[in-house]
């Protein structure tokens, strides 16, 4: 029995040297890292943090906690080589190597086992480039600016309701704004790309009583258990676990609701019954989905497809913008003057205090600039992730000035991550990068494309604008009736307020702690 078990033991340990002499040779032994898991695998995200040699986990907020600390001592890039679980990996923090994994480059493409795929089927943010392609080419008519005016115009409505709904914030403080957003942005989302119109007191109305979670209550499920979803089979959700079967409906739940809403999409198009009330009519993104899943042409795209679209927009489109808006208003909050120059600029565009229209867009542009500045500082997709899909040569920047140093030769199927917060973080794109200076934003100079809040290259995301309108949009309708202020809790300095809501957490996306802020009607 001993030798036996001193045999596996001895099996276990060469594997292991075997998996790490592996991952050394796929990144060209560059140095970083060599630990027990990557911080982008299913375990590293839901193992906690441990610093212990032999079981060393970064953790899911490695990059976020080490922006300050030298990640990146000496070069733009460093390697995460695991000896126990996870690929190797190499990240990087500079344009110049970004350009060389999402530019217009074969050597690099999404995930040949793509995380997005299995969970909620193919979908134009997951697939390969050829997959891509062909989604983006369905969906691009549908982009455009009718709809974007569309954007703009229910975004005040559903602002109204909410600030009714809502009570006018008199009786207590917002305890957490990403609330607000998130419903916000995913009755926009819903109202605009699907046509799904509920209430703001009605989050994506049940399909029955009886307890059932609403959508939204769903989806919030389902962000916070990606991993889980990821790493446990299919049987295990038949055991007895509250856990494992509460994910299961969350995610069951979204897919069905998605298929029973092309359902009975198609049956609306087939007989003539279809609510064209929006004025985008057939060119509407949802339209365009199920109309291209009638198709039999080289276009066409199948159920499984249709539904994994719809259910990534829906998620992805309101999560983000949640987020990015949540962040906004933090950074607002502490920072008085920037906020009243917002205040300002909205006065001078309107003067007589009428709606604002999608005409007056492009004259917010110190409102841009704070959202931009807050996606930076803290953007919700903090991470691209690309395979190599050959052996690629990669040129290596330094730290200090950018400047080609070598080449080295990333291996066919090796993970290469974006670290985008540390991008946004280089002093050598955004000098004094931890401040808050929207006007940054005016210097011809700034290097635009350093700001990765919403992708680099072709396959930038396809919903930004469809995002930045609508959250102009809230900020100009929110600000210019209401001043933002934080909400100390009791005997909280304000030191204290901006370590509990301003220490960023990785999840899915990059969140805050909970951004309690306090309203005030302006006179």
């Amino acid at each position: 029995m001993l030798r036996v078990l001193i045999a596996l033991v001895t099996v276990f340990i060469v594997s292991r040297l075997a998996k790490l002499r592996s991952g050394l040779k796929a990144v060209d032994h560059l140095p970083g890292l060599r630990c027990a898991f990557t911080p982008i695998s299913g375990w590293g995200f839901v193992i906690p943090t441990s610093l212990n040699p032999l079981l060393f986990n970064p953790g899911s907020n490695f990059f976020w906690s080490m922006k300050f600390n030298g990640l990146y001592p000496k070069y733009d890039i460093i390697s995460i080589v695991p000896w126990l679980q996870g690929p190797a990996t190499i990240f990087v923090s500079s344009v110049e190597m970004m350009r060389q994994i999402i530019g217009r480059t074969d050597a690099f493409d999404k995930l040949t086992d793509s995380p997005g795929v299995y969970l909620f089927g193919e979908n134009v943010a997951s697939l390969q480039r050829e997959g891509w392609k062909k989604h983006r080419r369905i969906l691009n008519p549908a982009f455009s600016p009718k709809l974007y005016n569309m954007v703009w115009n229910e975004s005040i409505r559903i602002f109204h309701e909410m600030a009714t709904c809502e009570g006018e914030w008199k009786d207590a403080p917002v305890a957490d704004v990403t609330t607000l957003t998130a419903r916000f942005a995913l009755m926009v989302v819903s109202s605009c790309a699907y046509d799904f119109r509920f209430t703001w007191s009605d989050p994506l109305p049940t399909a029955a009583s009886g307890g059932e979670k609403t959508i939204r209550e769903c989806f919030d499920i389902a962000l916070n258990s990606i991993p889980i979803r990821l790493l446990a089979p299919r049987w295990a959700y038949s055991l007895p676990s509250k856990m494992l079967r509460r994910v299961d409906y969350a995610f069951n739940r979204l897919t069905s609701f998605s298929k029973s809403q092309v359902a009975l999409r198609r049956e609306q198009m087939i007989n003539g019954t279809m609510d064209n009330d929006n004025g985008l009519g057939m060119s509407a993104v949802f339209n365009t989905l199920v109309r291209a899943g009638e198709d039999d042409g080289r276009f066409a795209l199948s159920e499984r497809e249709v539904v994994g679209n719809t259910f990534t927009m829906l998620f992805a489109g309101h999560e983000t913008t949640a987020r990015a808006l949540s962040a906004t208003l933090a950074m607002l909050s502490l920072h008085q003057d920037e906020q009243e120059r917002v205040y300002q600029e909205i006065t001078r565009v309107l003067p007589d205090g009428r709606e604002p229209a999608f005409e007056d867009f492009d004259s917010f542009t110190h409102t841009r600039n704070c959202f931009t500045e807050a996606m930076r500082l803290y953007p919700p997709a903090s991470v691209i992730l690309r395979e190599a899909m050959q052996d690629a040569v990669l040129s290596i920047t330094d730290r200090d000035r950018g400047k080609k140093v070598r080449d080295v030769i990333i291996k066919k199927g090796t993970l290469t991550c974006i670290d985008v917060i540390g991008i946004h973080y280089n002093p050598r794109y955004f000098p004094d990068p931890e401040i808050f200076e929207p006007s940054r934003w005016e210097d011809s100079t700034v290097n635009t494309d350093a700001f990765v809040g919403f992708g680099h290259g072709p396959r930038v995301c396809i919903g930004d604008r469809f995002s930045i309108v609508e959250s102009i949009c809230f900020l100009v309708m929110l600000l210019r009736t209401w001043k933002v202020e934080v909400n100390l809790l009791n005997n909280e300095t304000l030191e204290q307020w901006r370590q509990r809501v301003l220490t960023g957490k990785n999840t899915v996306t990059l969140c805050l702690g909970e951004v309690s802020l306090k309203l005030t009607k302006r006179s």
